[in-house]
């Protein structure tokens, strides 16, 4: 009984799920081609016509316009550079199977040979070996990097003109085209691998549906050539619309928990978290509290908008400091928590001190239109305390972080002050 519940609990987690729907969707597909009905004969018919590949093709501009939306809540690079390379397959894909109708009345269209073939798969890899190796959070900067690389190096494939690359690839490794399903499957399986303990090590939850793409992928290619290639592939938008269809639902229920005026999670959420209800804080935790110093200061001085401005770009620097692991919340008035779940206390307190450290350095601008614009200052304290699930209580783990942060305050302020106790260790 415990083995039955133990699988039941692997097969329907979250973070299979899309796996086994995929694998599902692929049995399914193969149960109808082997016993077609009359509805099934009709659909097949269409879905192998033109038009449906123009509506993948809208299904992926959706995907990637829903990313977009969500990024802001977010920050899911996974989501987005998916949407964005997924989008430019779609096109390389409708190239290679059917061509594209052009103004004049001809059809453009990738010449169709072994190594054109595989070079399209070998693409597919590298896409999903890219969606593997980025981490689900990156800074602003470097998103809009990686983002402009990947999608540059796809536009350089596609304008190269995929024929004069297969003609190279005869030329230099014709190897590869003698043994091409070991390579195919032998570069997903490795992905497989190496998208499972990058998952492991980041706590995030998409390697397995990064496993399906590739098991998707790797059936498409040993079956290519033929009209089931074509609809096996025409599953792949459907996956991601529906990965990006969860990665909406998740964003509108946060935004339901956030803090409108800092887009940080609010005291609810923050609660939530601390009393187990949401997300597991795991065998180790830590949690940290940052306050402002002398806010008041500021709101007497230059207003309330002014105080606003500020706690919102405070709250927004240490968001960005405290991501991938970090969850920073609004406790109270100018009071910030962030939740490090299943982090060492070294990890947390050095991401705490980079915290303090870079928003000494801000500058925040306030003012405008009537008022002068003027550039202000401001530090932060915190207080940090770490426990063990099971032999330290919550509540206590936060009430330590609390008196720390008013030794903080008494020592002087802008500083970071860390409980140090074995248990915590």
């Amino acid at each position: 009984m415990a083995f039955l519940a133990e699988m039941k609990r692997f097969l329907f987690r979250s973070a299979a799920l899309p796996f086994w729907m995929l694998l599902g969707a692929i049995v399914g597909l193969f149960l109808l081609e082997q016993f077609p009905f009359e509805i099934w004969t009709k659909t097949r018919h269409y879905l192998l016509t033109a038009p449906f590949f123009y509506q993948s093709l809208i299904l992926y501009l959706l995907a990637l316009v829903l990313a977009l939306l969500t990024y802001r809540s977010l920050y899911n690079v996974k989501i987005l550079l998916a949407s964005f390379l997924f989008l430019m397959m779609g096109v390389f894909s409708m190239l290679y199977f059917i061509g594209f109708q052009m103004p004049n009345g001809g059809i453009h269209r990738i010449g169709k040979d072994e190594g054109v073939h595989l070079l399209l798969y070998l693409l597919y890899s590298t896409v999903l070996l890219l969606l593997a190796l980025v981490p689900s959070y990156l800074p602003k900067l470097l998103t809009r990097f990686c983002l402009a690389s990947f999608i540059l190096l796809e536009l350089v494939v596609m304008i190269a003109c995929p024929d004069s690359l297969s003609t190279a690839m005869k030329a230099h490794v014709p190897w590869m085209l003698k043994q091409p399903v070991s390579i195919v499957l032998g570069l997903n399986a490795a992905i497989a691998v190496l998208a499972h303990i990058l998952s492991v090590r980041r706590r995030d939850p998409y390697s397995w549906s990064i496993t399906a793409l590739l098991v998707l992928f790797s059936i498409a290619f040993l079956v290519r050539g033929s009209e089931r290639e074509i609809l096996l592939l025409h599953l792949v938008p459907i996956v991601l619309a529906l990965m990006v269809m969860a990665n909406l639902t998740a964003s509108l229920s946060h935004h339901a928990h956030y803090d409108q005026l800092l887009n940080i999670y609010n005291r609810g959420h923050c609660n939530n978290i601390l009393e187990g209800k949401g997300k597991s804080l795991g065998k180790r935790f830590a949690l940290a509290i940052l306050d402002l110093d002398h806010f008041k200061k500021v709101n007497d001085r230059h207003g309330h908008a002014a105080g606003d401005r500020v706690l919102y770009e405070v709250a927004q620097k240490v968001r960005e400091k405290a991501l991938p692991r970090g969850i920073t919340c609004r406790y109270g008035g100018e009071e910030l928590l962030v939740v490090f779940p299943g982090t060492s206390l070294e990890y947390a307190e050095k991401v705490g001190r980079e915290v303090v450290s870079s928003i000494a350095q801000m500058r925040i601008q306030v003012g405008g239109k009537k008022k002068k614009k003027k550039d202000l200052r401001i530090t932060v304290s915190g207080g940090l305390a770490a426990g063990r699930a099971g032999k330290d209580d919550v509540m206590a783990v936060l009430e330590s972080a609390d008196r720390a942060l008013y030794r903080a305050k008494r020592l002087g302020r802008n500083r970071l002050t860390v409980v140090r106790k074995r248990t915590a260790q």
